[in-house]
Parts: structure tokens; sequence; C-alpha cells
């Protein structure tokens, strides 16, 4: 059984509304015609400034937008803005949503439309919890993006690229689209190593898939399988589509200058290219481009051989 306290309301309400003022939240009353009613210090700042009305909840909003307050408008149509939110400002009795700030703060907005029509809003600064999201967020997309590159080049980790060849394995098997891939080996790569140390091996490595991104198309995909060996994936691409690609990749290739030695080093690689086949999956199709790999090595290096026959 409650029990009834005399001018509980007169001495408790102002201390309320004080102790929501001091702690950030930012308070407000609208009427069940939409005119401001009440609103402490912490609303005021964030959409009035020195407003003179008319105190609608329109023309609070459209004051804060020309004046750099308020809520950000992310096309910066505020008539438009005014559209969507009107329409469903009181569409349900109580809501809780998250707002951004021009001014960068985020804010939790808790909305109650009370018995007699009024719109009671109290909104909590979630910035802090935002920034921290923020931060998590870029940590696990930096920790995706590591464990898809390879550190050294810059390509797509052996991992990845053998994923992306999964991928389009899959969806050549559903559409029947034309896909090449093409296993490449830079030639003679241990007596580069062997000659001019492993910082010149590094060079070249770099050195080889900066030229193959410049020169390959867009839609095509570059990742190392280790060593000095790398997968090229051609979607779109028949054998003889992938033959010209990687012919004009190779034609006047420039050398990699080596910085300590201080000369330019004029290396060759060799290709092996395989087109693929109904029911191919990726062991499948990487044994044959292994196959024509090893053929190009056989015919002296500094060529391009290409793989048809099903295992």
């Amino acid at each position: 059984m409650s029990k009834f306290i005399p001018n509980l309301a007169d001495e408790t309400l102002p201390a309320l509304v004080e102790a929501l003022t001091e702690s950030g939240q930012a308070v407000s009353i609208f009427d069940a015609e939409d005119n401001l009613r009440y609103a402490n210090k912490t609303y005021q700042g964030m959409f009035l400034g020195n407003y003179d009305g008319p105190f609608t909840f329109a023309g609070i909003t459209r004051h804060a937008h020309r004046n750099g307050l308020g809520v950000r408008i992310d096309d910066g149509d505020v008539e438009a803005f005014l559209a969507r939110t009107l329409s469903r400002r009181r569409s349900l009795p109580r809501k809780s949503f998250e707002t951004d700030l021009v001014d960068g703060r985020w804010f939790w907005i808790d909305q109650t439309i009370l018995p007699n029509g009024w719109i009671l809003s109290v909104g909590a600064d979630i910035t802090a919890l935002k920034q921290n999201e923020k931060a998590l967020r870029q940590a696990h997309e930096a920790a995706l993006k590591a464990s898809q590159t390879d550190l050294l080049t810059g390509l797509a980790s052996r991992r990845h690229i053998l994923e992306q060849l999964d991928g389009m394995l899959a969806e050549h098997e559903a559409s029947g689209s034309k896909l090449c891939i093409a296993v490449i080996d830079i030639d003679h790569f241990k007596a580069i190593n062997d000659g001019h140390g492993h910082d010149a091996g590094d060079t070249v490595l770099r050195h080889f898939a900066d030229m193959y991104r410049e020169r390959v198309r867009a839609q095509d995909m570059l990742g190392r399988m280790g060593g000095e060996e790398f997968l090229l994936i051609l979607p779109g691409a028949g054998a003889d589509d992938a033959f010209r690609i990687i012919d004009r990749i190779r034609d006047r290739f420039p050398p990699a200058w080596l910085v300590e030695d201080g000369i330019d080093l004029s290396y060759t690689f060799s290709a092996g290219i395989t087109e693929a086949l109904k029911g191919d999956d990726r062991s499948s199709i990487l044994r044959r481009a292994d196959r024509a790999l090893y053929a190009a090595k056989g015919e002296g290096r500094n060529c391009t051989t290409i793989s048809v026959a099903a295992e």
C-alpha cells in the first residue's frame, strides 16, 4: 500500500529535471500539436541555440538544420527528413532509437506518448559506446583484411585466393559462364635469392605483384600461393583469352630495380593455363593448371602453355 507524502511532486520534480540535465541527458516534452512545452539545457544546446520560435517540432528541426545543430541528415534534405519523421512520429506508444548529431555525438532516445497525446523524449549520450563500437569494427576489419592479404606483396593470401576460386567454380557450375585460371611461377627464383640475397627475392616478388596489378583486368584476381608461385583467376575468359592476357602482361615486362645492388634485374615467368570444366573442383582444376605450368618449364620457361584435357 502506497503512502501519500504531501507536496512530493512539487519538491522532487525540479530536482529530477536538474539531475537529468547534469547527467547529460536531453529531455523534451511536446504537446499533442507538436509544440515544445519543455526542454532542458542539454536539449536546448542540441537543437535550439539562440532560436526564438516558433517552437514547433518542424520549426525547431529546420532551425537546427540551418544553423549546424541537431541530427545529421545524410542527404541534406530537411523537408524530406521531416516528411519521413512526422509520418511515424506517433506510430507507436513507445519506441527507442539511436541518432547521431551534426557535432559527432550519438544519443539513444526513449520516446513515450503520454495519455494526453504529449510526447516525452529522454536522450542518453552514447558517444563513447559508439566510438568503442567503431574501434572494434575497425579492428575486426583490419584483422579480416590481414588474414586475406599476403603481407609481402599485398596480394590475396593463399587461403583467400583459394576461397575466391571455390566461389568462382560454384558460379561457373551454376551458370556455365567461362572461367580460366593460370598458375604462374617466377623462373630461376632460387638463383635470384642465391645470387643477390633474399631481400632481392622479396623485391622481385613485390615488383611482379605490382606489374600484374597494373596489367590485368579489373575483374581478375591474383593471389600468392606461396614462395614464387601465384594463382590468377580470370572470370569470363576462355583459354585463348587467358593466353592473350598473360601474353600482354609478359610483353615488355620491365626489370626490377634492386636498390642495394644498384642494378635493374631482369627476370621471366612461366604460366600454365586451364579452363574450368563442368564438375571441376579446386583440386582438379589446379592439377591441370600445374601440369600446364610444368610443361611450360619443360619448354624452356618464359612461356605459357594451356592444358585442356580433363582428369
